[in-house]
C-alpha cells in the first residue's frame, strides 16, 4: 500500500472514530466527554462553595483562572489571580461573616465554558448586617480543569 493510500486509510479510521466519540460522551463513559465535563464542573462548583464555607483560601484560589476578574457589589474590581487571591486571603481570614449559596442556574457549553448563578446572603451577624446577592460565575476549562474566569457579585434589592 502506498504512503498516500495509508494516509487516506488512517484519515478514514480517524473520521470513523470521531463519529463514535459523541456517542461515548452521551453515555457518560468518557471522563472528558460532555457528561464527564459536567460532572467535573459540578465538583468544581461544590469546591467553590465548600472552600468558602471552610474559609480555605488556598483551595479556593486554586479555582481561579490566571486572568480572573472579580467584581464586588460596591464596584471594586480585582483583575487577575494575584489581586483576587490577595482579597480572598484577607476576606477568608475574617470570622465575622456567613454566606449562603443556592444554585439557581447552571449552563454548560460542552467542555469549554460554563455559567453558574447563585442566590446568596452575605451576613455579619454581630453587626446586624445582611446583604442579598446574585453571584454569577463564568467558568472556563483549561488543561482538564474548570477555573473561574469571572466572579460577579451583584446586590439584589
Amino acid at each position: 500500500m502506498s504512503l498516500r493510500h495509508r494516509a487516506a486509510a488512517l484519515g478514514l479510521v480517524l473520521a470513523a472514530l470521531a463519529t463514535l466519540a459523541p456517542a461515548a460522551s452521551a453515555t457518560g463513559s468518557s471522563a472528558t466527554g460532555s457528561a464527564g465535563c459536567g460532572r467535573q464542573l459540578d465538583a468544581a462548583v461544590d469546591k467553590y462553595v465548600a472552600t468558602t464555607d471552610a474559609r480555605d483560601a488556598r483551595r479556593f484560589n486554586d479555582l481561579l483562572h490566571r486572568d480572573v476578574t472579580g467584581v464586588l457589589p460596591g464596584g471594586t474590581v480585582f483583575a487577575g489571580k494575584a489581586e483576587m487571591a490577595g482579597f480572598i486571603d484577607g476576606f477568608f481570614a475574617r470570622t465575622d461573616w456567613t454566606q449562603t449559596f443556592e444554585l439557581t442556574r447552571r449552563t454548560v457549553s460542552g467542555c469549554a465554558s460554563a455559567y453558574v448563578l447563585f442566590d446568596s446572603v452575605y451576613a455579619e451577624p454581630a453587626a446586624g448586617y445582611s446583604q442579598r446577592l446574585a453571584i454569577g460565575l463564568t467558568w472556563t476549562r483549561e488543561h482538564g480543569r474548570w477555573l473561574v474566569l469571572a466572579d460577579q457579585n451583584t446586590e439584589v434589592v
